[in-house]
């Protein structure tokens, strides 16, 4: 158990961490991914459902306050809100087996590729129902979401708005799920490593 202190810590600094993330990984770098749920998926595994749950919504809270500060106010982004849920929960229905993970690095392995597989699933649809509206009532940059080009190529070959926006979501979702869960375990394992120490 960690005391409420010590995990508004972790928290507040892992909140700043996953900004970093993004604002490197997307924002400089210009990848097209979202990285915004590495440190989530470390939260999860180190302390737990109910701080995963409020980490995930803080950050798409302040998200959302970044992007109404960059003067690109939008109702739709913290709707995606719903999404850091679904992978939050996602990860934590297999996540609490802990003792689970440890009984070889290859079992290890199938549990997070379970994870990555179960939280694509949810990112995917919940992302491509979203993007949907979104796509539909707003004029949404491409910085704003990376996946609105796959989105348009599927438009383009005559696919419905709604089935392009969960299509679009399956190569990016899922490669993005693949990358933030295995290195949301890596900090998982090294802030157990590291501050676990008595």
């Amino acid at each position: 158990m960690h005391s409420i202190p010590k995990i508004i810590i972790i928290c507040i600094v892992a909140e700043i961490l996953n900004l970093l993330a993004v604002f490197l990984f997307c924002n400089t770098l210009r990848i097209p991914l979202f990285f915004d749920t590495i440190f989530t998926v470390a939260v999860t595994f180190y302390l737990g459902l109910v701080p995963a749950l409020c980490f995930s919504l803080g950050y798409n809270l302040i998200n959302s306050l970044i992007w109404v500060l960059r003067g690109e106010g939008d109702p739709f982004i913290f709707l995606y809100a719903i999404c850091g849920v679904l992978i939050v929960f996602s990860t934590w229905v297999i996540a609490r087996r802990k003792e689970e993970l440890r009984i070889s690095p290859a079992v290890t392995i199938l549990y997070l590729v379970l994870i990555v597989l179960l939280s694509s699933f949810c990112t995917i649809i919940s992302g491509g129902i979203i993007d949907y509206f979104h796509l539909k009532y707003r004029n949404v940059p491409d910085l704003m979401n990376p996946i609105k080009k796959f989105t348009e190529s599927f438009v383009h070959q005559r696919f419905s708005l709604l089935a392009s926006c969960i299509l679009g979501q399956i190569p990016i979702s899922f490669l993005d799920r693949l990358l933030s869960t295995f290195a949301g375990f890596g900090i998982y394992k090294l802030a157990e490593r590291f501050l676990e120490r008595r």
